[in-house]
């Protein structure tokens, strides 16, 4: 049995979200609130949409499970948890656009078959 690539990532935020609900709400520090300056979330969003493109390319060049799939040099400044939900998201894309795909061939499929 083949292991996907949309499996692995399932399993790795599945695990890590077993993970982070195990924590007792009352030892948990109280949330601290910073202001980031526009330029530091500009750059971050920036920094975060190269990583994203950067994984996309990976997985659409060479497929292969998640787990094989090199850390891009444009994610070294993005967490590893951020990174698993980057590829996570961009795994989810493309199986969503596979299913739009199929079912815009369906539906050209059964409209040809419909014309006499």
């Amino acid at each position: 049995m083949r292991i996907t690539p949309a499996i692995t990532a399932a399993a790795l935020l599945l695990t890590l979200t077993a993970c982070s609900s195990s924590e007792d709400p009352a030892t948990k520090p109280a949330p601290t609130t910073t202001t980031a300056s526009p330029t530091a979330t500009a750059d971050a969003e920036a920094a975060a949409q190269a990583c994203s493109n950067a994984v996309y390319a990976a997985i659409k060049d060479t497929p292969t499970d998640a787990t094989d799939l090199p850390k891009p040099a444009e994610c070294a400044t993005i967490s590893d948890a951020d990174y698993l939900e980057t590829v996570l998201a961009v795994i989810q894309q493309q199986n969503k656009d596979g299913q739009d795909a199929l079912q815009k061939a369906i539906e050209d499929a059964a409209s040809a078959d419909a014309t006499p």
